[in-house]
This record gives C-alpha cells, sequence and structure tokens, in this order.
C-alpha cells in the first residue's frame, strides 16, 4: 500500500487534529475511501449527508438556533453583525454562501485563513452536541474508512482545503451515469434513475487519487472519534480567543 499510515474513521484523535492543513494523496484503489458531496450521495446504503450545506440538522448556539453549521460557520468570516443576521436567516447553507456571502465577499475578515481550520472544528463540534440525528449518522459510518468531501468540480479556492479532487474517478462516474441513462431511461421513472445513478455511481470509489488537504473529512473524522470516546476535541480554544470572533455584536470566549 503507498500510504501505510493513511487517517481513517479509526485513527486516534490525536493523529487526526495533527494532520489538519496537510494536503493528501490518496490512491482510491489502495485506500477504503467513502466519498461525498451531494446530500443525497448514498454509499453502501448509508446516505451521506455529512457536508455543512446539509439540512436537516439544526442546532443552538449562543441562544440561536441556527438551521446548519454552514451558517455558523460563515458568520466567523465577517465581523458585520448585520451581514451576520442575513446569513443566519437564510433557509439554508447554500443559500447563505451562494447569496450572502457572495454579496459581502470584500468584507470578509482578512485573517480569517488564519483560524478558519479550528472554527471549522469548533461549529461541526457544536452541530455534534445540539443535534441528536448528527450524531447518530456520524456514529453509523464504519470504522476503517476514509472519508473525503470531493470537490473535483468545485471553482472557489479552497476547494481543495475543505475536500479533495479526484478527476479521473469524476469522468467515470459521468460515462457510467450516460450508460445507466442509456440502458434504464426509459424504464424507469425519472425518481427510480436518479436513485439507480446515486447507488451505482457512488459504489465507485477506487478509482484515481484523491488530492486535497480533505479537512471536512478529517473534522468529521474526529468528531465522530470523539462521540465514541467520550471526550471533547482538542481545539484550540486559545486561538480561536486570539482571533476575537464576534457573533451578532458578543465577542466570544472559547
Amino acid at each position: 500500500m503507498s500510504n501505510p499510515t493513511f487517517l481513517s474513521t479509526s485513527s486516534s484523535v490525536a493523529e487526526l487534529v495533527a494532520s489538519l492543513g496537510r494536503e493528501e494523496r490518496l490512491v482510491a484503489s489502495e485506500l477504503p475511501v467513502w466519498c461525498f458531496k451531494r446530500v443525497t450521495d448514498i454509499v453502501e446504503g448509508i446516505e451521506m449527508r455529512l457536508s455543512n450545506m446539509a439540512g436537516g440538522y439544526p442546532f443552538e448556539f449562543g441562544g440561536v438556533r441556527w438551521p446548519s453549521s454552514e451558517q455558523l460557520y460563515l458568520c466567523g468570516e465577517f465581523a458585520d453583525e448585520d451581514i451576520q443576521n442575513e446569513l443566519r436567516s437564510q433557509t439554508s447553507g447554500y443559500a447563505a454562501k451562494r447569496f450572502i456571502k457572495a454579496k459581502y465577499k470584500k468584507q470578509v475578515r482578512e485573517d480569517f485563513p488564519t483560524f478558519r481550520l479550528q472554527w471549522m472544528l469548533f461549529v461541526v463540534w457544536q452541530k455534534c452536541l445540539g443535534n441528536a440525528d448528527f450524531r447518530a449518522k456520524l456514529l453509523s459510518l464504519p470504522e476503517g474508512v476514509i472519508l473525503v468531501e470531493e470537490t473535483t468540480l468545485d471553482t472557489g479556492g479552497t476547494a481543495t482545503v475543505w475536500g479533495c479532487k479526484n478527476p479521473e474517478l469524476i469522468t467515470h462516474r459521468k460515462k457510467l451515469t450516460d450508460r445507466i441513462k442509456r440502458w434504464s431511461g426509459s424504464n424507469l421513472t425519472k425518481k427510480a434513475l436518479d436513485l439507480k445513478i446515486n447507488i451505482e455511481t457512488n459504489a465507485v470509489r477506487n478509482i484515481g487519487t484523491f488530492v486535497g488537504q480533505n479537512n471536512i473529512g478529517k473534522i468529521l473524522m474526529i468528531c465522530r472519534r470523539c462521540l465514541l470516546e467520550g471526550i471533547e476535541p482538542p481545539i484550540d480554544r486559545a486561538h480561536l480567543n486570539s482571533a476575537n470572533i464576534t457573533i451578532f455584536g458578543n465577542r466570544l470566549t472559547f
């Protein structure tokens, strides 16, 4: 195996935390990668509703109900209370990022990249603490798999910060999708066809190489391991305190 020290859901919390910010090269044919992109992705019967964009996992933080972890995370990018209110009031994390963050992108804190990894770890852990369904989702994932957010087609500058790209896999899946549509399209309802494509394309995960830091995948695996062990993630609270993060005018203390 080309990467005998790969990080998975079986890795220790310390190993996973130490890997944050490090680029990975995961040879798909040699490693048990479980990748996810859309909230509807199904891998071996499990819906991979793991991304920050996934709805259905509201939680409380700071006396406020957050529809998604994406919205709380985005609020950390801004110091302006009105922008934060706009972000939180959106019906989904996607809408908050697509319409509100895009509108105010010039007002993103210049120092945000210096603390975004620890902030993301903190935010995802708040979702774990505040939503039983999300905890159950993480704990339903098998031991030994590598969680990877697949960001091949993402054009943003952080695509390989949070996930990994694997163009060879995506090209193969596109061809497989086309074949399924040709062979099955006229015999199935749209819903049944979409489900077939979902299951069969997500079953193919052993092609190409996943390249990127995969920090979301690592953070999810950290939180899962902490839930199993009944411990808190080793969040760098001193670093977050020094970042002077405010939410709705209130400075957070960690």
